[in-house]
């Protein structure tokens, strides 16, 4: 009996390891599912990883602080917010994703009638460096040269992509 005692605090303390575990690398889970979901055009599963208004809110911020306060600066700031709403759809999101390097796959080997046929061979120079990173507990940040996708935590373990910073 007395083994049975020592056995409840180890299961109860790798159950909490397993937990704490799954919620600090839930949002590289998270990335990964959205990357197969763009390879896959699977709108549905994407969908489910993007909190659209605040992308549409942190966009028309991020294009209000670019226009200067002059004459036509409401102008742009009101422009600016029609057009934001206009491209900041599903569709919009997931194309510029999948046809930028976030999703594309990593070709190790290329045959020879490819290479031939292509101006740049795939070296490690040229594949897309993605790198991660965390604004405190609750923010984490995927970027490359190019832009920088936010996410933002959503519950315990889901992550939400609400904005992107070029």
């Amino acid at each position: 009996m007395a083994k049975q005692g020592k056995r409840i605090p180890a299961a109860a303390l790798a159950v909490a390891a397993a937990v704490a575990a799954y919620w600090y690398w839930s949002p590289l889970l998270v990335v990964h599912q959205m990357k197969e979901a763009v390879r896959e055009h699977d709108v549905a599963a994407f969908n489910s990883h993007v909190d659209f208004p605040a992308l549409r809110e942190n966009m028309k911020d991020g294009m209000a602080a670019k226009q200067d306060d002059g004459a036509l600066g409401g102008l742009g700031r009101l422009l600016g917010g029609v057009m934001v709403d206009a491209l900041v759809r599903p569709e919009s999101v997931m194309f510029m994703l999948e046809h930028g390097d976030f999703a594309k796959k990593r070709r190790e080997q290329r045959s020879d009638e490819t290479a031939r046929d292509s101006s740049t061979p795939a070296t490690e120079e040229n594949k897309p460096k993605w790198v991660t990173e965390r604004e405190g507990v609750n923010r984490y940040i995927v970027r490359n040269e190019k832009v920088a996708l936010v996410f933002i935590r959503s519950g315990f373990c889901d992550w939400k992509l609400s904005e992107f910073r070029m």
